[in-house]
């Protein structure tokens, strides 16, 4: 899985390995590498969801951040949710 994540940025493929807190205040205020991660996690978040079945998706709905997904989910399961995630893209891309 963060082979995957990793194609799709640096950052993004860190989030998974890290807590993420949701930054307080006006996106606005927000530091530039503030900023940067905010997306990165909603990238791999989106990503994260993307991949899963339905019955993972209820587990991890109310999950905050990607890292809470990928802690959540068994390595077995996200593992084998990276064809989706492949198929996914080539779709998009195409």
């Amino acid at each position: 899985m963060t082979v995957f994540l990793k194609f799709l940025g640096s950052r993004v493929a860190k989030v998974v390995n890290k807590p993420f807190n949701i930054p307080i205040g006006d996106k606005n205020t927000w530091s530039g590498i503030t900023t940067k991660e905010f997306d990165a996690n909603a990238k791999a978040y989106s990503e994260l969801l993307k991949a899963l079945n339905d019955d993972d998706i209820d587990r991890v709905i109310y999950c905050k951040s990607a890292y809470e997904i990928y802690v959540s989910t068994s390595r077995g399961e996200v593992n084998r949710c990276i064809a989706n995630l492949k198929t996914n893209n080539a779709e998009f891309k195409n």
